[in-house]
């Protein structure tokens, strides 16, 4: 878990969640740290407020009045746990886009398609090989994403709501585009198999002598005809 990743995605808005989760005690089992768009169990620390946090977070005396700092309980119908029976193991999309001023990563879920900013995952990097991507649902059946390294949990994310008819158009704008230059492209690639095919020259051969496997001349074979 990369701690300066997780500084920059919540200096970017100076907004900064700390989620605690307890025991039936009432005592802080794991804190999580983010935005409130994506939170990553803090591993490794004290036990983080306010002023701890900002300190961690490099974060000058003089600039911290400007951030705000919440600690909440885990919200109802997200779960912060390891393993989730909603949960579904997911594939990374090998393609991103950038639409508005973000990098999107589109992912597969039982309920449609949904994006996660590219940026959220930047904190699990170190663990980039291992890192798998599950979703699961809330209540209501709305799709979240989480990333986990083996059985443990990295990161919460939750989508980012991108979808309406504007981006839907775009996409489909772009997938035209694409499919002309795609024909265009293999226009071209026949073209140049055909100007290759009309000009290679007729492979030469030598004439033998099937009897002493002796190469003959072209003047010898007209004679024996």
């Amino acid at each position: 878990m990369k701690i300066k990743s997780i500084a920059a995605i919540c200096k970017k808005n100076k907004n900064i969640a700390i989620f605690e989760r307890y025991s039936d005690d009432g005592d802080i089992l794991t804190q999580y740290i983010g935005d409130g768009s994506a939170v990553y169990p803090v591993v490794g620390l004290p036990q983080l407020d306010k002023e701890s946090l900002l300190t961690i977070f490099d974060v000058p005396e003089k600039d911290r009045d400007n951030y705000f700092v919440k600690t909440l309980g885990v919200p109802a119908g997200i779960s912060f746990e390891d393993t989730d029976e909603t949960e579904r193991h997911v594939e990374r999309e090998g393609i991103s886009i950038i639409y508005s001023g973000r990098t999107l990563k589109p992912i597969r879920t039982t309920r449609g398609l949904v994006f996660i900013e590219s940026r959220y995952l930047s904190p699990v990097a170190d663990v980039l090989d291992v890192l798998e991507l599950y979703e699961r649902r809330t209540a209501e059946g709305t799709p979240y994403i989480v990333a986990k390294a083996g059985f443990l949990l990295q990161a919460v994310i939750m989508p980012y709501d991108v979808i309406n008819q504007q981006f839907v158009e775009s996409l489909q704008d772009l997938t035209r585009e694409c499919e002309f230059s795609l024909s265009e492209k293999e226009r071209r690639e026949r073209e140049a198999r055909d100007r290759f095919t009309f000009t290679e020259p007729e492979q030469c051969s030598l004439n033998v002598d099937p009897d002493t496997g002796e190469v003959v001349e072209e003047s010898e074979v007209a004679d024996n005809a």
